[in-house]
């Protein structure tokens, strides 16, 4: 089973605003890539990204106080890491902490693509099957129970828990987060539609771009799609679609 095409979920770190912009409008000229935020201090892009799911960091060395490397030394669970610096003597350092690349200031854009595809092509290489279940405890009943992932339509986040919409029409609510979950779930059934739900994708029947909702086998229920979420929806549940625009000739 392959791969969703969801894009791949860039955060921009650069003490300088004239560069994040930059970077910015180069990036998003990649249909592969989403920007899901750009900072300019490290302290609160150390917040975001232990609140949300990054895939690849794209950060200034020097800083003032929190630097880029004791940034990516902090960060757990790590997501990909390109760096960028002006002073090429702090290019060990980035090496030091295993980074995908470190690229010197002025950034060189052909080297940037190539270290790009790099990580989406070491993300893809990675990605082999994994179990087919996980265990969590039921809240309300004290079991550590069983959930099938593709027995699950559909997990939504409530605070500091989630549930688990499962086919047969149970509720199981479990004490963890959507973004823990996020890192366990398989990529090639689950994605994230909403900031407060993830949901199988092979578990839904109806979808309507115009009004950014879906609907799951056997469910009556509507559910929004986040405008954020949309485009990575649509790659997933249309793949051959995207396949063909990928394969189809380009405008130059």
């Amino acid at each position: 089973m392959n791969q969703p095409s969801a894009r791949l979920r860039v955060f921009l770190l650069d003490d300088d605003p004239v560069m994040l912009r930059v970077l910015y409008a180069y990036l998003q000229t990649d249909s592969r890539l989403i920007v899901v935020g750009t900072e300019t201090d490290s302290m609160r892009a150390l917040h975001y990204m232990r609140n949300n799911p990054v895939d690849l960091l794209i950060s200034d060395i020097v800083m003032e106080g929190f630097d880029g490397i004791s940034l990516v030394r902090t960060i757990h669970p790590r997501p990909a890491v390109i760096l960028v610096t002006a002073y090429g003597e702090r290019a060990m350092d980035a090496f030091q902490v295993a980074a995908d690349d470190c690229i010197p200031k002025p950034i060189d854009y052909a080297r940037l693509a190539e270290a790009i595809n790099r990580v989406i092509q070491k993300r893809s290489h990675s990605e082999t099957p994994g179990p087919e279940f996980m265990f969590v405890k039921d809240v309300k009943e004290g079991f550590d129970t069983k959930i099938i992932f593709a027995d699950v339509g559909l997990v939504k986040s409530d605070k500091n828990y989630v549930c688990f919409h499962l086919a047969d029409k149970r509720k199981i609510r479990a004490r963890t987060t959507l973004r823990e979950l996020l890192s366990i779930l398989p990529g090639n059934i689950f994605i994230q539609a909403h900031r407060s739900y993830v949901v199988n994708i092979h578990k839904v029947m109806k979808f309507s771009r115009a009004m950014r909702q879906f609907y799951l086998l056997g469910d009556d229920t509507s559910f929004p799609i986040g405008t954020e979420y949309l485009d990575d929806f649509i790659d997933a549940y249309y793949p051959t679609e995207k396949k063909m625009v990928d394969i189809g000739p380009r405008r130059i």
